[in-house]
């Protein structure tokens, strides 16, 4: 079985998606790592975290 999933640029869902791979990628780096220092958060990083959706 497969599913595919459509998405068009430019959007709330393209966005969201987007988020979630950049907060994947974080909570991994800083909880995968066991005694290793955390990545450290860019400006841009905090900018698109916090954000408004608005």
């Amino acid at each position: 079985m497969f599913v595919y999933k459509l998405l068009t640029e430019g959007t709330v869902e393209e966005r969201i998606l987007k988020l979630q791979a950049r907060k994947q990628a974080l909570a991994q780096g800083i909880y995968g790592r066991k005694g290793k220092a955390a990545p450290a958060l860019t400006a841009e990083d905090l900018q698109v975290l916090l954000a408004p959706l608005g």
